[in-house]
Order: C-alpha cells, then sequence, then structure tokens
C-alpha cells in the first residue's frame, strides 16, 4: 500500500512540474511595443493561433536583452530603433529560407565566401494581416530568430505573413 501511494506522488509531482513548465509546446513570441492596448490585443489574438505564447512587453531595451539572455522566445518583434542598437548578426539564426521579394536590411556578409546572409527583416509600417486579423503598425518594426530558438520553421512561418505587403 505505501508502494502504491508512493508512486502515485510521484505519478502527480511529475505531472504537476510537467504543467507548469515555463515553456510552451508551441511558438514563443515576444513583441515589444508601444502601440495602443487595442493593436496589441488583435496581435496576440493573431499570433496566438500559431503560437502557444505571446508576450508583448513595453519597448524598453533592457527588458529585450533581459528575455534574449534568459534563453525566452523562439521570435522577437520589436521598434526597428530598438533592434539597431542590439544588432548583431552572431546572436541570430539565418533566414535566408524566407521568400522575401525584396532584400533585407539586415544582412551579414562571409568574409571568407562573400556571401550574404539574412539574420533579421523589417516590417514595414501600414496595413497587416495575420490569421484572419487585420491591424495597422504606425512604424517599421524589426523581426529575428534568437540563435537558441527550437521553432525555427514556425518563427518563419509567422514572419512571412508580417512581412507580406497587402
Amino acid at each position: 500500500m505505501t508502494g502504491i501511494r508512493t508512486a502515485l506522488c510521484v505519478i502527480v509531482s511529475v505531472l504537476f512540474l510537467a504543467s507548469c513548465s515555463s515553456r510552451p509546446d508551441g511558438m514563443h513570441v515576444i513583441l515589444f511595443s508601444d502601440m495602443r492596448a487595442g493593436v496589441q490585443e488583435k496581435i496576440k489574438e493573431a499570433a496566438k493561433q500559431k503560437a502557444g505564447k505571446v508576450d508583448i512587453f513595453p519597448a524598453y531595451p533592457e527588458k529585450l536583452l533581459t528575455e534574449i539572455t534568459a534563453h525566452e522566445g523562439d521570435v522577437f518583434i520589436v521598434p526597428e530603433d530598438m533592434f539597431q542598437a542590439y544588432d548583431d548578426p552572431e546572436n541570430f539564426q539565418p533566414l535566408d529560407e524566407l521568400p522575401l521579394d525584396k532584400t533585407s536590411p539586415y544582412t551579414a556578409v562571409d568574409q571568407k565566401t562573400g556571401e550574404k546572409t539574412v539574420y533579421a527583416v523589417q516590417i514595414e509600417k501600414g496595413g497587416k494581416q495575420l490569421n484572419g486579423y487585420s491591424f495597422r503598425l504606425n512604424r517599421n518594426m524589426a523581426a529575428f530568430i534568437p540563435v537558441y530558438a527550437t521553432k525555427t520553421e514556425e518563427a518563419l512561418q509567422l514572419i512571412s505573413q508580417l512581412t507580406e505587403v497587402r
């Protein structure tokens, strides 16, 4: 009887710890923005259809650095001026698989081969659609995937939708 109780306690403990995991099964999107709350909610609802977790933070560079240092997020969407302060290609995954119609201002050139690699993309201000939701960006944003991210394919799909010109 004691063995059954112990086994049951271990199983319940494991299930509890698994449910409390800070890492959701889906992609984790982190948006830094100073947009109106209504626009933020539309973006959050649209992104949640493909992501397991969406966090929206005020546009503070210190918070961006904290989230990246903590290895949070599979994709980041930040105001372009905030990104330029952190811009370091070594910390981002290449986005060369994106079907971009135009070149990205965020490319790194391999000194040995001369090959260009896109490591972030610009999301131009204006009307956007994401998973059936429409919203308007009033400033240019940058999207990138940190080097430690695991949901790269899903992140690329989200970025691709946001970079489409409508």
